[in-house]
């Protein structure tokens, strides 16, 4: 495997070579600071990327400035203009939380054909119900084209997004997008990544994502072990208060 790395100022973009025909452009979720790029440490989904045979180009923040700065967008407008993307058959970018909000993002300079976004941003704007207490700690831009995810959705693009429909702030973000195909994830909260590797599907979900095979038969098969997950019986409990149900009815 060749592996490149280029640090531009406030994200490193790693890129592992394998030869495939298919890239996954993987954009790192914000996590805390203690998570963010440090030459040793594996991007998000590069083991996922690498495992698959893939190609993978791994951007990851050493700030929490949501992915706008200037020399990461002049970084993929270079390589658009190159045609480096065009070298694939099959173009998708993918990420979590913020990572999923550069996913939209960056998916028409990276020429995907498929976005697989989990608990997505998808504006970063103050107003509610889209502002949150981690977000007002940031600091990005929160004005023009470069501020609304969707702005980076070419026409015909396929959208795969996870997201808990009990979860307001998230489920805002995700009906935001029109063309989308949503997969229901009851319960997970803000917590999807963790929910699937605490029931093993991760990596399976992910995959099939990645290359358009998974069908909501089989995601909702897969997702059936979340009624043993601690996190799913937390937020199902937290959901049934809140709904007005005595607490002793809770399961």
């Amino acid at each position: 495997m060749d592996i490149q790395e280029v640090d531009l100022g406030n994200t490193i973009v790693r890129a592992c070579l394998q030869g495939s025909k298919r890239l996954v452009v993987g954009f790192e979720t914000g996590g805390n600071s203690r998570a963010l790029a440090r030459p040793e440490r594996p991007a998000w989904a590069q083991k996922l990327v690498a495992d698959a045979g893939w190609d993978g180009l791994h951007i990851m923040p050493k700030v929490l400035d949501w992915y706008q700065a200037p020399e990461l967008w002049r970084f993929f407008k270079t390589k658009q203009s190159e045609g480096s993307f065009e070298a694939y058959k099959s173009v998708v970018t993918y990420g979590c939380s913020m990572g999923g909000f550069a996913a939209l993002a960056f998916a028409k300079l990276a020429g995907a054909k498929r976005v697989v976004a989990l608990q997505p941003r998808t504006s970063l704007q103050e107003t509610p119900p889209w502002h949150s207490y981690h977000s007002a700690r940031m600091s990005y831009n929160r004005v023009g084209l470069r501020s609304d995810a969707l702005n980076g959705l070419a026409a015909g693009v396929e959208v795969q997004i996870f997201a808990d429909p009990f979860h307001a702030r998230d489920w805002a973000h995700a009906t935001r997008v029109t063309e989308v195909e949503i997969y229901r994830v009851p319960f997970a909260g803000h917590n999807i990544p963790l929910l699937f590797k605490e029931i093993g599907i991760m990596g399976e979900v992910s995959r099939h994502a990645i290359t358009g095979a998974l069908t909501r038969a089989c995601f909702f098969e897969a997702l059936r072990g979340r009624r043993e997950s601690p996190i799913y019986e937390k937020n199902m409990q937290a959901a049934l208060l809140r709904r007005g149900q005595p607490e002793g009815a809770v399961v």
